[in-house]
């Protein structure tokens, strides 16, 4: 994330809350299945609060979070209930 900090720091407030909005979409869209990487470069870059190619390709509890918070902050209530689900389903498993 250095990297999105840099580059944040030269944006507007405006700016800012437009990319972290599709960063938590694209995010949304990877997750849930509707968006492979490389089809989200072709749709609309690749903002993403998460490493997609990273070695064990887990994302942290932490990014789910964030998420559904984003998405609370946005009233989109039922991608916050969809990424619960998928984040319960992963971690609920990893506790068991």
């Amino acid at each position: 994330m250095v990297e999105l900090s840099i580059y944040m720091k030269k944006k507007s407030k405006n700016q800012k809350g437009v990319i972290f909005n599709d960063m938590y979409k694209n995010a949304y869209y990877v997750i849930t299945g509707r968006l492979v990487v490389e089809d989200l470069l072709d749709y609309n870059g690749c903002a993403l609060p998460f490493v997609p190619y990273s070695q064990n390709h887990e994302i942290k509890e932490e990014i789910y979070d964030d998420m559904i918070n984003h998405f609370i902050t946005t009233e989109e209530y039922e991608k916050c209930a969809h990424i619960k689900k998928i984040k319960d389903s992963i971690y609920n498993n990893k506790n068991s």
